[in-house]
């Protein structure tokens, strides 16, 4: 289970929100979690240049895990994964009003050293967990509601 603190001691250790997200959800969802994290790995920090928030990106990977389709013409899965993809999106930015890393964080980590500054500010501590415990409370709540 992951907590705050867990997380947070995941993040020193150069291990990524997007891998957070994505791979707690590829247990769940019956993928390979370490190929899982793998994928997620160059998705973090918002692409590491403050983009689409890292653990934004992980739920939308995990979106795809359980709503994506691969098969040409499947439209009824496409439009379903476009739908869950929304709501995924739309939670989200409900609760902290953006979806880019840099204004979520407060900091441009396409600057040199902005992530370092985040590190040592307590930003990263204060507010990158939750975001990666968010992403998957949201994750949860839209794939229960097909239950």
């Amino acid at each position: 289970m992951l907590t705050e603190e867990k997380i947070f001691e995941l993040f020193t250790q150069s291990i990524h929100c997007s891998q957070l997200v994505a791979g707690e959800m590829a247990e769940k969802l019956g993928y390979d979690r370490e190929q899982i994290m793998r994928i997620a790995a160059p998705f973090g920090g918002g692409m590491f240049c403050g983009e689409t928030c890292g653990a934004v990106a992980g739920g939308v990977m995990a979106i795809g895990m359980k709503y994506g389709h691969c098969d040409p013409g499947d439209v009824k899965q496409n439009e379903l994964c476009i739908k869950k993809t929304a709501q995924f999106l739309e939670r989200f930015k409900a609760r902290y009003g953006a979806k880019n890393c840099r204004d979520l964080l407060g900091y441009d980590l396409s600057e040199d050293g902005a992530l370092e500054k985040a590190f040592a500010a307590g930003r990263i501590k204060e507010v990158c967990p939750g975001f990666v415990l968010s992403s998957i409370e949201i994750l949860g709540e839209i794939m229960r509601e097909d239950e």
